[in-house]
């Protein structure tokens, strides 16, 4: 049987949410169009989607510096990027075996499973 690159390469789809949250990240300083792209990798449709997603949500603003449109996270998308990044920490931290083993409550007829 041959092997197929998909074997070979971990593919990983990402979520609207971190795309998002990973162009505010890009554009916490101020960036211009070309150097958020770059950095998170997405096309020319797919960031225009986004900033006027993120424009029309007042997640970020754009302003106009020696003749470049520069991109910047406002503090409201400051404030969900770290939310977002609180969130993703909380997700990521490893289960213990205790915490992963369900309490189980009766209660009549109806059984119930609990974690901590």
């Amino acid at each position: 049987m041959f092997n197929d690159a998909k074997d070979d390469v971990k593919y990983k789809r990402r979520s609207r949410l971190n795309i998002i949250s990973e162009i505010l990240d890009a554009a916490i300083e101020g960036a211009v169009k070309t150097r958020i792209m770059y950095q998170v990798s997405v096309n020319f449709v797919q960031f225009n989607e986004y900033v006027k997603f993120l424009l029309k949500a007042k997640l970020i603003n754009v302003a106009r510096h020696k003749k470049r449109t520069i991109y910047k996270t406002t503090g409201k998308g400051r404030l969900l990027l770290h939310k977002f990044k609180e969130a993703e920490k909380m997700l990521s931290r490893p289960i213990s075996e205790e915490e992963a083993k369900p309490l189980i409550a009766k209660r009549g007829p109806i059984v119930y499973l609990l974690r901590k």
